[in-house]
């Protein structure tokens, strides 16, 4: 499944970066989908946390009720106008399947644009691209509350 996601935000790049690799930022993001993160790690270029969320139930079937993450986002030095490339990595625990990704920030000329791009796959014979189809809504609401969760992080800092 491919990956393709774009949102916009009123700040510079180098606040939308410091949100990204803040660990209550992604907690808020993960709560509004009723996830939780925890073991957050974080360095000067990159955030490692895991995630647990209910498991879809097509996927329930392979690991139990509660479907959990490692999740890694990973920057590159930032470009002289601001612009950052860095890869997302979120790798489900008891099951062969993983989401790889690039994220690119970038000015806009009204605030900052966030891109990701990449694929999800699941590797099970038979029913992989069933399972992914599956996972595609619950992917897509994540980054659409990244948008919400966003905006209210913006705000109050």
């Amino acid at each position: 499944m491919d990956i393709n996601s774009r949102a916009h935000f009123d700040a510079t790049p180098d606040q939308v970066v410091a949100m990204m690799s803040d660990p209550a930022w992604w907690q808020d993001v993960y709560r509004r989908t009723r996830a939780t993160t925890s073991n957050p790690v974080v360095t000067d270029d990159a955030l490692i946390l895991d995630v647990a969320m209910p498991a879809p139930s097509q996927v329930a079937k392979f690991v139990g009720p509660t479907l959990t993450a490692k999740q890694t986002l990973t920057w590159q030095p930032a470009h002289s106008d601001g612009s950052r490339e860095g890869t997302l990595q979120i790798v489900p625990q008891g099951m062969p399947a993983k989401a790889d990704g690039r994220a690119c920030v970038r000015p806009d000329g009204t605030g900052t644009e966030v891109v990701y791009t990449g694929t999800f796959t699941v590797s099970v014979p038979l029913v992989g691209k069933k399972l992914e189809k599956a996972a595609g809504p619950h992917i897509t609401q994540a980054f659409t509350m990244q948008q919400q969760a966003g905006d209210d992080w913006l705000v109050s800092h």
